[in-house]
Parts: structure tokens; sequence; C-alpha cells
């Protein structure tokens, strides 16, 4: 049914018959009865398919069981071949989907699959683009997802510009993510979880190689009961990679 109200929608603004047959397969990559693992890898998509993959995307919001279908509408998304393209925004708002819209409930409950969002994200940093780091930032400060927040870290490095990323990096390692908070326990299954993502910037610190990181890694590494034994390992190895 996906098809082929997209084929009309298609028709109507006066698509070309090569591309209404491509998006037309998109409409029936979306159903429900086929597997993620059916999108062809060597796929490759134009930018008008974007608007409508947003719209499926926007439906799937808060209905349950719509994880693969999400993963799936973000995997198209990335198919997308177009230079240049839209693709990142669009991809970018899934991202940031849980960060603006936050669930009011006390029960911790995401309405967007963070697998779906680290595909994303992942999909954004191929983009290379600066413009993304304040996105990545973001979700390592105020998401509470451990998947996507660990992915946007990791994604820093490949969006370059050392001035912005490394001190507010710096600061969250420091303010957020445990330096300061005591003895680590791993019963404390937020805390656990947190350090998962403060080894995640100390990786990515690492690879920038700034030496203004140090202060930051010394301290963790002067500290391991603040920080579970990976977190510690991966500042031992950060520092080696420092710049002086």
């Amino acid at each position: 049914m996906k098809g082929k109200t997209l084929l009309i929608l298609l028709c109507l603004v006066g698509l070309s018959t090569p591309l209404l047959a491509q998006m037309e397969m998109v409409g029936t990559l979306l159903s429900p009865n086929v597997p993620i693992s059916a999108v062809p890898k060597e796929l490759k998509l134009p930018d008008p398919v974007l608007p409508y993959l947003e719209q499926e995307f926007i439906k799937t919001i808060g209905k349950e069981g719509a994880f693969d279908t999400q993963f799936k509408i973000v995997l198209l998304m990335t198919k997308v071949t177009n230079v240049p393209t839209k693709k990142y925004e669009y991809l970018e708002r899934i991202v940031m989907w849980e960060v603006r819209n936050p669930q009011k409930t006390a029960q911790k409950m995401f309405i967007v699959s963070p697998d779906a969002r680290v595909l994303a994200i992942q999909g954004i940093a191929e983009s290379s683009n600066k413009m993304y780091i304040e996105t990545m930032l973001n979700v390592i400060e105020r998401d509470t997802a451990t998947k996507p927040r660990i992915a946007a870290a990791r994604t820093l490095p490949a969006l370059g510009d050392k001035e912005l990323i490394v001190p507010k990096l710096v600061y969250l390692l420091k303010n957020k993510y445990g330096i300061d908070r005591g003895k680590f326990s791993e019963e404390d299954t937020q805390r656990f979880e947190d350090d998962k993502v403060a080894e995640a910037i100390v990786v990515s610190l690492g690879e920038l190689g700034d030496p203004r990181a140090f202060p930051a890694l010394l301290q963790i590494v002067m500290a391991p009961d603040s920080h579970r034994d990976d977190t510690v390992k991966a500042a031992w190895a950060a520092m080696q990679k420092l710049q002086w």
C-alpha cells in the first residue's frame, strides 16, 4: 500500500519513470514484512525520497514494535547518494529526536530506536561537516541512551575543529562523566553506562591528540577507583597519543 501511495504522489509531481520505479521500491521495502536485510547493500537513492522517508519515520513515533522500521528508514536515508545532498539534515533531526523531545515520565523510555540513531550518527560522520559538532556534543551532554552518546563521542574526531571539540569534551569528562563522582561501582547501572561514554570520550581525545586533554586524562589515571578498568586503560593509551 505504501508503495502504491508513493507512486501516485510522485506521478503528480512529474518525476521520471526510472525514478518512479526506484521510489516505489522504497515504499515496498518499508513494508513490515520486509526484513532489514532485504535492503540492497549497493542501493543508491535520490534526494526526493527524503521527505517521504521522514514522514514515514514520524508515523512510527510512539508505536509499539517500531524500532526495526525506524532503523530501516534511517538505513534508506543513508543510501541517498546525491552530491550535494540534504540527507545529513534529515539524519540530524533523527539523531536529536530524544534530546529535543524528552519523555516526561518517571520510567526511562525511548520512542526512537537507539540503534537507528547510532546509524544516523555514523551517516553524519561521513559528511565531515563541522556544523554537526554541536549536534554530537548535545547528544553526549543531554541524551540518556548509552549507544548514541558513545557513537557521538567517537564521531567527533571525524568532524575536526579541535578548538571547539577538545575543551567541551574535557569539560564533560570533568563535570558529567565521573572524574569528580567518587568511587566507581558496577552495581550503579547509570554510573556504569556513563563510564562507557567516558571511555569513548577518552579514546576520541587520544585520537585528537590535543595536549589540553592531558590534565583530565591524568586525573583518570591517578584515580582508578573512579572508573572502569577499560576507561583507565584508555586514558593511559590516550595520553601516549597526545602531540606535544
